[in-house]
């Protein structure tokens, strides 16, 4: 009993500074151009990839506040073939620095047009160099929303 005390306080003690070496943030992203290509199977269902270009807004759990730019290429997935139904590829550069993060994302959804998104990003240059990431994103027409959480 008494080393599985002494492993919980040291577990609680790695989790602890992980979690105070963890940058977050949330943002908000706006579409500034898009270009889609794409056609469909011989049994009807379609495929396609886009390429976007767009801002982000971004405020930090410190208060602080970035912008950044990104450009992303996107591909759908063959039915059955995944658990997400597109796979979306990012650069994202800010005066902060560059990373890019690979997204997995729902289909649109019925009547809303709703895409859900969970990515993993991984730094380039500046504050993110050598840094890994999750997020998460909600978006429709061309606008979005999301979090972020940077291994520091």
């Amino acid at each position: 009993m008494n080393k599985l005390i002494k492993f919980c306080i040291f577990a609680t003690a790695i989790t602890g500074a992980n979690v105070a070496h963890a940058q977050s943030y949330v943002f908000q992203t706006i579409q500034k151009t898009s270009e889609v290509v794409g056609g469909a199977r011989p049994d009807g269902t379609a495929f396609g990839g886009q390429m976007t270009t767009g801002t982000a807004e971004n405020t930090w759990q410190d208060g602080k506040k970035t912008t950044s730019t990104h450009t992303c290429i996107g591909v759908s997935m063959p039915p059955n073939d995944s658990t997400y139904n597109f796979r979306i590829v990012c650069d994202s550069t800010g005066a902060e620095g560059s990373s890019s993060t690979i997204w997995g994302c729902t289909e649109p959804a019925k009547g809303s047009g709703t895409v859900l998104c969970t990515g993993w990003a991984f730094g380039k240059t500046g504050m993110y160099a050598g840094k890994r990431g999750t997020m998460t994103f909600v978006g429709i027409d061309g606008k979005g929303s999301g979090t972020g959480n940077w291994a520091m």
